[in-house]
């Protein structure tokens, strides 16, 4: 089996696993430990069969490490935790099927306590419920690798000092927590749509995977205008991923995609709960973000989309969130319809805001372009390059480089 797709089915595999280890021995950093034990060996054990219980696996070979480190120290160094005292739990395929919702909200829950900061709940959902690697944490919020695992590091033992509990909070408790479980999926999602990873631009696994946590929150709260909203920005960005690469998996930029290729039923779908979402709420955040998606999607050609509406509504949406990377967007969209030289002057004031930003740099180059301003794009698509991993992206921004030079 080749590595991304091991790699993917160990990824889904970890949260619910995660979840049993918990459970069975009550704290988060000694079920993380074994479960990483139980990972590599997954990862070498894998490679050629892989087990039809695959959660099954992961658990019981932690399990048995955990077995053979007590046994070997005689106690669980640090930990007041023996082999004798754990939970006992049903592995089998049908417990863990009908577990599986269950589970994975008593771990998100778990991560987005209100006892912790939003930004310690953002970092530990993507890491335990959604797999995240660090790498790739690191990219979906703009930090340095050692900073994301110093971060987690201290997360982890918060929880622990913290006695935060491992359950599903009454619905009474929901909305204080809702708002960070809601941005994790949505960066998770981000990171399947533009991957930080491998030789692909994009993850379809990783992006229904997203769609498949936001169907779960929005069975349990049906009249949430946020849940709402980002299942139908999901589902609106989701329709585009056919048309993302060519057939030579090389990027197509929106404006030039065929959208034949989009898909019909997730854009009907996104349609229906965009206008639910903003009779819900008046226009919240997610909500108005579908609803810009929503008028790209239902646009005929890039010429035809309603660029001031679109414009509006990041506006609206700057009222809610004072966000460089919105003002970004708002910019680009004015520069459709107004002077392109009186946009790039204004993007460029938010420089030092988003100096590590790719977008920044490839949304002013493009601008240039349309100036025919060769030189100028050329430099800030340089500057693009040095914060791009992916490799496709990469290809991309150096072909235009390369047109650039000509």
């Amino acid at each position: 089996m080749e590595n991304t797709a091991l790699a993917h089915h160990i990824q889904v595999c970890y949260p619910q696993a995660l979840t049993k280890l918990i459970y069975r021995y009550k704290n988060i950093v000694v079920a993380e430990d074994l479960l990483h034990e139980a990972v590599v060996k997954a990862l070498i054990n894998w490679q050629e069969n892989i087990p039809e219980n695959s959660v099954a696996w992961l658990v019981t070979v932690a399990s048995n490490h955990f077995i053979d480190q007590a046994r070997r120290e005689k106690r669980f160094v640090g930990n007041e935790i023996n082999d004798e005292k754990v939970q006992e739990i049903d592995l089998s395929e049908q417990a863990l099927l009908d577990s599986y919702k269950d589970d994975l909200l008593r771990l998100i829950f778990t991560c987005c306590h209100p006892a912790l900061n939003i930004q310690t709940q953002m970092l530990l959902t993507l890491k335990h419920v959604l797999g995240m690697s660090v790498a790739e944490i690191a990219n979906a919020l703009v930090q340095k690798d050692k900073t994301i695992e110093q971060r987690l590091t201290r997360a982890k033992s918060k929880i622990t000092q913290a006695n935060i509990p491992y359950q599903i909070p009454t619905l009474q408790e929901w909305p204080e927590r809702i708002d960070a479980v809601l941005k994790v999926i949505y960066l998770y999602f981000n990171e399947g749509y533009f991957t930080s990873r491998d030789q692909k631009l994009v993850d379809g696994q990783v992006c229904q995977s997203a769609i498949k946590l936001t169907r779960i929150l929005h069975s349990c709260i049906r009249d949430n205008a946020e849940v709402i909203g980002l299942l139908a920005l999901l589902l609106h960005q989701n329709a585009r991923l056919p048309a993302r690469v060519d057939d030579k998996n090389n990027l197509v930029l929106l404006a030039e995609q065929n959208r034949k290729l989009w898909r019909q039923s997730d854009i009907h779908e996104a349609n229906i709960l965009v206008e639910k979402s903003l009779l819900l709420g008046g226009g919240t955040p997610y909500a108005i973000q579908s609803a810009i998606a929503a008028l790209h999607n239902n646009a005929n050609s890039s010429e035809q989309t309603d660029w001031q509406q679109i414009y509006a509504l990041y506006l609206k949406l700057l009222n809610w969130q004072n966000s460089p990377v919105i003002e970004l967007n708002a910019e680009i969209a004015r520069a459709q319809f107004t002077s392109t030289s009186e946009a790039i002057t204004r993007i460029e004031k938010l420089a030092g805001k988003l100096i590590t930003y790719r977008h920044f740099y490839s949304a002013l180059a493009a601008l240039y372009l349309q100036e025919n301003n060769f030189s100028k794009a050329k430099l800030h698509y340089v500057n693009a390059l040095r914060f791009t991993k992916n490799d496709v992206e990469t290809r991309f921004i150096s072909q235009q480089i390369e047109f650039c030079q000509k």
